[in-house]
């Protein structure tokens, strides 16, 4: 690129640029260039500061590899402002990311700009203080990203996991709600649990969670799912973990789309390493198009003799609808009432083996439903949470082999 072009490279003029900048700026005033240039000096990132708005970095691009990051003035007049960016951001690669400066002070604007797909909007007059933590933000995000993709690698990039019953009581809800925990807590993941009985969900009872109306507004009006209104809808039991769970009017009809259903997922999906669904046997409606998104399915049966006959419906079905998907069958309540008939029996009739076994504890099952918290967290020592610790690292190895590999560089004293 010509020295010509560029009105301040670390304020090296006379020194031609060996590679593209990787912070371009298009700004309005002097006091936005100067702060611009020091933290871009300050981050070590190369930069290229010049005198212009949203139609400039539109032509620049046109022209030049798009930069990691892009800082853009909107100036003062709010609905050219929209418009502009709107256009900008539809044009960006993947890997750009843009931040807004202008003189609006208004929350309804800058939740507009974000929903835009903006990774910030810093108010006039610009210091490097804000400036730095807009890029520190963006760098966390980016960190983040890096580590949603590394952690889908090995499921074929699918990280969604859906929870169904063979049939009514066997404790499918109950399973994720536990694996949905371990798996952000113990295995630090970030994990979405999303209750698909929009009626008569327990999941939000049993964390002691609000409903929200989120999850029908995301299946009815789709086109509003983003970072921001999944953010705000989903409530947040810790930094690792998010419920969407709802409790609908039973005399209410709710219209939706499988459409929308696969949109709301993949959006929780991409936002979290993990997305555990609990989908309820009876919803009909939704449980082809669930079944066909995901890269894993966890049938949770008992050992009884009509979860048998469902069981080998259930599976059929499933390896019909998603041949594709890993298929992981358990047995729940096991060494209970329920064990009517033995394990190696039930297994020969449904011709595939039980990949977990998880023991019935009536005690601690009562306990966590009174004080609203999983099992799992309330006694990490017992057989049961042991049996669901075990099969959490089936849904995510690869962060289980890291979490291993983390604890025995602190056991020999390394970071």
């Amino acid at each position: 690129m010509p020295a010509s072009k560029i009105d301040d490279i670390f304020n090296e003029l006379d020194t031609e640029p060996v590679s593209a900048p990787e912070l371009v700026a298009f700004v309005g005033d002097g006091q936005t260039h100067d702060v611009t240039l020091s933290v871009s000096r300050q981050l070590g990132y190369p930069a290229e500061v010049r005198d212009g708005e949203c139609h400039d970095a539109m032509s620049y691009l046109a022209d030049n590899p798009a930069p990691r990051y892009l800082v853009i003035d909107i100036g003062n007049d709010e609905l050219s402002a929209a418009t502009s960016i709107f256009s900008l951001v539809a044009a960006l690669p993947e890997g750009t990311r843009a931040i807004a400066v202008g003189a609006i002070n208004d929350i309804g604007f800058y939740r507009e700009m974000i929903e835009i797909g903006l990774t910030d909007y810093l108010l006039k007059p610009l210091t490097e203080k804000t400036m730095l933590a807009a890029f520190h933000k963006a760098e966390r995000a980016e960190e983040a990203n890096r580590d949603r993709e590394n952690s889908l690698q090995v499921t074929g990039n699918n990280n969604k996991t859906v929870v169904i019953g063979a049939r009514g009581g066997v404790g499918a809800s109950t399973i994720a709600v536990n694996l949905a925990w371990l798996l952000s807590d113990q295995l630090n993941c970030k994990t979405a649990l999303l209750d698909m009985d929009i009626e008569f969900g327990t999941i939000a009872l049993a964390l002691d969670v609000e409903p929200t109306r989120g999850l029908r507004e995301a299946l009815e009006k789709p086109e509003r799912l983003d970072s921001l209104f999944i953010s705000s809808t989903t409530a947040k039991l810790s930094d690792n973990l998010a419920v969407m769970a709802t409790e609908e009017n039973l005399t209410e009809d709710i219209s939706f789309s499988p459409d929308g259903i696969a949109i709301l997922m993949e959006a929780l999906a991409r936002e979290h390493s993990q997305l555990i669904i609990d989908l309820p046997r009876t919803a009909v409606k939704l449980r082809k198009s669930i079944l066909s998104e995901v890269g894993t399915i966890i049938l949770v049966t008992d050992y009884s003799l009509p979860s048998l006959r469902d069981c080998i419906r259930t599976q059929s079905a499933i390896k019909t609808i998603n041949p594709s998907c890993k298929l992981l069958i358990v047995a729940n309540k096991t060494g209970g009432p329920l064990t009517a008939m033995p394990p190696a029996e039930f297994e020969k009739a449904l011709g595939t083996k039980i990949i977990a076994n998880i023991p019935d504890d009536t005690k601690l099952s009562i306990k966590a439903a009174n004080t609203g918290k999983p099992a799992v967290a309330i006694d990490a020592k017992s057989k049961m949470t042991k049996a669901l610790a075990a099969l959490a690292k089936e849904i995510a190895p690869e962060m289980a082999a890291k979490n291993k590999k983390t604890t025995w560089f602190k056991r020999v004293g390394r970071k």
